[in-house]
């Protein structure tokens, strides 16, 4: 597995990580103890450079130096003075530094009232691309019961090359390295994209409403999931078949082929809900039927994982409504036991 963090020629990592979240698979990187401001994870990753944009100038079969008006290079002030070049873009592209997009990213935070702090922060791909983590805090479901942890990342990822937008990801995998960074993303329960455009700021100024890590949300979510966990769902119960009959109805208009769809869908839904990520693990309950139902719009809706995980990054798609729809009929089911 390639780490891709950049690595001078004395073995530095640009790298650095809190001691409290364990030490990355890589084993490379500066480990720190307790908060550390922005700026000092920026430092202690070698993260803190600045990238500046170069004009393109080229010379005429005539000799003649000109200059494009309409393209630019985006490059890194190295410590010497001297620039190191990534790539050419076009005049709309704007250079927004690592230090900006992690501040906007804490400022994002601030809606969880201090209790974010920052996790990791790296450098990838020779200095074009920039990541880091910010730790929200573990939310506990039920602590006297199932003790079901969900850990909350806010993951920030962007480059200097024009190949990547400037990303906030609300996920539960910590970035210390490319792969992870990508599998964040791939798995995130929401996220936040801007161009490198001049309308960046408005779109990243929305993030803490898209991305759902205030303090009012974490406390509406708990609550939520353990309202799921009081309804009981037995196995082979006639609940089960009212959920799932509310998000998958069948058509009289509908073809034999979509009939078998359905059929095999429900079929699915059903053995992930038996599975040990939810109610062999969790009980038989709303909370690990909905979770099934989650299971299967994030992991198994196409056929193709790639295809999952893009339909799982889009906000306010079929996948997160039908997720929000089997919530409610979940709730509305009664709270006693019925076979």
């Amino acid at each position: 597995m390639s780490h891709e963090l950049e690595v001078s020629e004395s073995g530095e990592a640009s790298f650095a990580y809190r001691k409290e979240g364990g030490a990355p698979w890589h084993r490379l990187g500066t480990a720190v103890s307790g908060h550390q401001t922005a700026e000092e994870m920026l430092r202690l990753s070698k993260a803190d450079y600045e990238v500046t944009l170069l004009p393109v100038r080229y010379i005429t079969p005539s000799g003649v130096l000109l200059e494009m008006a309409d393209r630019f290079i985006t490059a890194r002030v190295d410590d010497d003075g001297g620039v190191t070049p990534f790539e050419t873009v076009k005049n709309r592209y704007r250079v927004v530094q690592n230090e900006t997009v992690l501040q906007k990213a804490l400022n994002v935070c601030g809606a969880s009232k201090g209790d974010a702090i920052m996790d990791t922060a790296g450098v990838l791909n020779d200095g074009k691309e920039f990541f880091a983590t910010i730790d929200l805090g573990t939310l506990i479901i039920d602590p006297h019961g199932i003790n079901d942890e969900i850990a909350r990342y806010l993951v920030v990822h962007t480059s200097h090359d024009g190949t990547t937008p400037i990303t906030y990801a609300n996920t539960d995998i910590r970035a210390v390295c490319k792969n992870t960074v990508r599998f964040g993303l791939q798995t995130a329960k929401s996220v936040v994209t801007a161009r490198h455009t001049a309308n960046y700021e408005r779109a990243l100024d929305e993030a803490s409403m898209v991305l759902n890590i205030s303090s009012e949300w974490s406390k509406a979510f708990k609550e939520t999931a353990e309202k799921l966990l009081r309804v009981p769902v037995p196995a082979g119960s006639r609940k089960i078949d009212t959920v799932l009959d509310g998000l998958w109805p069948e058509k009289d208009a509908d073809t034999d082929r979509k009939k078998e769809n359905r059929d095999e869908t429900l079929s699915l839904v059903r053995t992930l809900f038996h599975n040990n990520k939810n109610a062999a693990g969790y009980g038989y309950n709303g909370w690990s039927l909905l979770n099934a139902v989650g299971e299967y719009y994030d992991h198994h809706w196409f056929d193709d994982a790639d295809r999952n995980a893009a339909a799982a990054m889009k906000i306010g798609n079929k996948s997160h409504q039908m997720k929000a729809k089997a919530s409610e009929l979940i709730l509305s089911l009664p709270v006693a036991t019925v076979l």
